[in-house]
């Protein structure tokens, strides 16, 4: 009796010992299959560094066309939209008079400084000077007489003008003007090849008005013309300079002097700075 239930009792152990080992082995079977079907954790492969396209080469700065340095550094002597004299800018001149006759013909210069724009011009003031001198009418006077006459006027004036640029023609400054100053006249005559000679003066204020146009014909330089309208007029005092007094001639003729009429002049000038 006591086998068998020693037999009985080693039974049931051993068939303990095999559950427990079967329901291992499925532990483990089932811990081995979860580990299969989990996904192994794996780092993403690096990027490669994304591709810098060099930059382009800057090109270099264009050259100036040729004489553009030359053009820079030249001075503006006039509006760059028309030739019209611009504020503190000065126009000098040289000028030749003559009226239609050539009674008188006169050398001379003149000045305009811009003052102040005023519409659509340039208001300026100015000087000029005036040396006249007896032409034909004195010619004739002397060859067809037994004297020798000459006279000449000296004429400096003070200037007003007021200039307008031709935004249709660039180079042309055209003017309006009025000047005014003190005239100072002499005159020779000489009787009898010189056996008596009598000189004659006088001081008067003179007169003129017009228009003159200036055309610049290389840079600053402009050639120019002034048509006017003057009055200038006196009576010479004649006194004895030299010889025998007791030859006298006409007085009547060659007592009085006028610059009064119409004339044209013509310049050369430059306009400053």
């Amino acid at each position: 009796m006591l086998i068998g239930d020693g037999q009985r009792e080693g039974g049931r152990v051993r068939r303990s010992a095999r559950v427990a080992g079967t329901a291992l082995l499925a532990v483990m079977l089932c811990a081995g299959s979860a580990a299969a079907q989990q996904p192994a954790e794996t780092e993403p492969p690096a990027l490669p560094p994304p591709a810098v396209e060099p930059l382009p080469a800057e090109p270099p700065p264009p050259l100036p066309p040729p004489g553009a340095a030359a053009a820079a550094a030249a001075p503006i002597v006039a509006d760059t939209e028309t030739g019209e004299l611009k504020p503190m800018h000065v126009d000098l001149r040289a000028t030749v008079n003559a009226d239609i006759l050539l009674a008188y013909i006169g050398l001379g210069a003149s000045a305009d400084l811009g003052l102040v724009p005023a519409g659509p011009g340039t208001l300026a003031v100015g000087a000029g000077f005036e040396y006249d001198f007896c032409g034909s009418v004195c010619w004739l006077f002397s060859a067809i007489t037994p004297l020798d006459f000459s006279h000449r006027q000296i004429w400096p004036q003070a200037r007003a003008s007021y200039h307008i640029g031709v935004k249709s023609a660039k180079n042309l400054d055209i003017y309006p003007f009025v000047g005014l100053g003190p005239v100072f006249a002499r005159s020779e005559i000489s009787v009898d090849n010189g056996a008596a000679r009598y000189v004659g003066t006088d001081t008067s204020i003179g007169v003129n008005f017009g228009g003159g146009i200036n055309f610049f014909v290389a840079g600053p330089v402009f050639i120019g013309g002034e048509a006017r309208i003057r009055y200038a007029a006196g009576e010479y005092d004649y006194r004895l300079e030299s010889g025998d007094g007791s030859r006298t001639y006409d007085r009547g003729s060659v007592d009085t002097w006028s610059l009064t009429g119409i004339d044209v002049l013509v310049a050369v000038g430059v306009r400053l700075p």
